[in-house]
């Protein structure tokens, strides 16, 4: 099948299409090179040329399975974040996996703040180099989904682990300002230089708000430190022309209208257990997309006749009004069954005819 950007365009944009498009917010390299039954990465290769290697394989998966977007983000150059690892269950080659230290990170005093080796800016504060490899490698048709890795609040955490950011924002509201303020102006950076891009379609970032039951921090806290530079970066990438999708797992029923409001075309990842896909399109489907939604722990465990048939009930009921892109509610990690995965693709494009 031919890509056709311009229908996941459309249907990100909720305008109904003549198919239902699929889209994922992350493939693990570990079920493309499951499926394509070779390796993506040629350590024989110098940095660059492995790079270039990666995304022509990358870039054949997305082609070859029938999506009209390659998904790929650069993490901007902050400080290294830390993580507490174990290994990993999945079972695959990863042998480990790591998680952030909700209890600290490389940023904690106004030193870290005013240290200029944690803040690169303009075209160091990020691997701009990676979407002109991407440029050239896309197939007619095609275009890529992403940008800059993270949100502000993602980053805010990730640099000063969970904890000790809430509790300087009760204790020194100015430093949680000043923090969100730095990771804003180099994320907003990131998002007009590569909106800019021809190879670029939609302009997005994953920013998790919140647990199964509430957001993280409190609304008001999130709309005084994290919304205002949603609306700024949501109106450059529209500036340039693009839709804008956030990526944001957790309950967000107190905050949804904020992100209306931001301006955000589109939101991505869902879970039974708080929200479905239909639900959340059922209650402000009329003012911002939803797409995805095949949860993810059902598509650990359900069997491959239950996967398609949920699948293609979801796609009809979901593209009653208005667009309607067809995927996971989150991504495809590499614990997540190959077959699984196959059972979702493979019964969206018997819905659709193909």
């Amino acid at each position: 099948m031919k890509p056709d950007f311009n229908i996941l365009r459309d249907a990100f944009l909720n305008k109904p299409t003549s198919r239902i498009p699929l889209y994922e917010h992350i493939i693990d390299v570990e079920i493309m090179e499951e499926v394509m039954g070779k390796k993506f990465y040629d350590d024989t290769l110098s940095v660059q040329d492995n790079m270039v290697y990666f995304h022509k394989n990358s870039i054949d998966f997305w082609h070859q399975m029938g999506y009209d977007s390659y998904s790929f983000e650069v993490v901007p150059a902050f400080a290294e974040r830390h993580e507490i690892v174990a290994d990993d269950t999945a079972g695959t080659d990863r042998q480990t996996r790591g998680w952030v230290d909700e209890n600290s990170g490389p940023i904690q005093e106004w030193a870290d703040l005013e240290n200029e080796k944690y803040w690169p800016s303009g075209e160091a504060s990020g691997d701009f180099a990676q979407f002109e490899t991407i440029e050239k490698l896309l197939p007619e048709g095609m275009k890529l989904v992403g940008g800059f890795s993270g949100g502000p609040f993602e980053h805010a955490t990730f640099l000063m682990g969970l904890e000790p950011f809430s509790l300087r924002i009760y204790e020194e509201p100015d430093f949680a300002q000043k923090l969100t303020d730095l990771i804003g102006e180099r994320i907003s950076y990131g998002a007009e230089r590569i909106s800019k891009m021809d190879c670029l379609g939609i302009y997005r970032f994953g920013d998790d708000l919140g647990y199964k039951t509430s957001t993280m921090i409190s609304p008001n806290n999130l709309r005084s430190y994290v919304f205002p530079w949603y609306k700024k970066i949501v109106d450059i990438v529209h500036k340039n022309d693009k839709p804008f999708l956030l990526h944001s797992c957790g309950n967000l029923a107190d905050v949804m209208e904020d992100i209306i409001t931001c301006g955000v075309d589109t939101k991505h990842s869902f879970e039974d257990t708080i929200i479905t896909v239909e639900e959340a399109r059922e209650r402000w489907g009329d003012r911002i997309t939803f797409i995805g939604g095949i949860d993810v722990d059902f598509l650990c465990r359900a069997s491959v006749d239950e996967i398609k048939e949920r699948t293609k009930r979801t796609m009809d009921n979901c593209s009653k009004k208005g667009g309607y892109v067809i995927g996971s509610g989150n991504s495809i990690a590499n614990y997540v069954p190959v077959k699984s995965y196959l059972a979702m693709v493979t019964a969206a494009h018997e819905f659709n005819g193909q």
